[in-house]
């Protein structure tokens, strides 16, 4: 009898291996109940087992968003992102070195995220919560990507430049070395006009002098 229900017990068995490379390389906790009718105690258990062995890793925060490491030992993290908060647009530094404009590198890209959905802290990227009358605003200096449930949506980099002016107290600003200026002063002149009026900025021109002294502007 006892050999029975040993027998019973290992055919009813999955090995997390198994599970793991049924998921998606992203997935929602939430999702694991449905998967395997576990309960939401259940789904915390064998969460952080998984989480102890190495196998899944969270976005991060609240925000119930997993890399299945099993599936890819790279976690794709502006796909997680997305799923956690799918309003995030790249801004910041990191949309100025993408467009060449710097080389300075940000420990977690900022991004930034409409303030009336959820919003969570996250590992790898800074979130910023933006109103949504600031994203109808931007939504001519958007850089629409291909895949747009894999990549970020990345402001072009003059509006991250007047973005990252009009938000300087509560963001990171690049000091006027940390520019390129041969790479921007006459390039992308129609942009950062639009930008600066829809922003809120005085009018200045593109330039090295005028970024220094609207930095002085409190």
């Amino acid at each position: 009898m006892a050999m029975a229900m040993v027998s019973e017990r290992v055919s009813r068995y999955t090995s997390a291996h198994k599970r793991l490379t049924g998921l998606p390389a992203a997935f929602r906790g939430a999702e694991l109940g449905l998967a395997f009718g576990w309960t939401p105690k259940q789904v915390a258990h064998y969460l952080w087992l998984w989480k102890s062995r190495g196998l899944v890793q969270a976005l991060g925060g609240h925000s119930d968003v997993y890399a299945n490491l099993v599936v890819e030992r790279s976690p794709d993290g502006a796909a997680m992102l997305l799923m956690a908060m799918p309003s995030a647009i790249r801004i910041g530094a990191d949309a100025l070195r993408l467009a060449g404009w710097t080389t300075q590198i940000e420990n977690r890209p900022t991004v930034a995220v409409r303030a009336d959905a959820a919003v969570y802290s996250v590992n790898a990227f800074s979130v910023q919560q933006r109103s949504a009358a600031w994203f109808d605003t931007v939504q001519d200096g958007i850089i629409r990507p291909e895949q747009p449930l894999r990549e970020l949506r990345t402001l072009k980099p003059a509006w991250a430049l007047a973005d990252m002016l009009a938000f300087k107290s509560t963001s990171y600003v690049l000091a006027p070395d940390d520019i390129d200026w041969d790479e921007v002063e006459g390039n992308d002149a129609v942009d950062w006009s639009a930008a600066s009026k829809a922003l809120g900025l005085a009018k200045h021109p593109l330039s090295q002098q005028s970024y220094e002294q609207m930095l002085l502007i409190q």
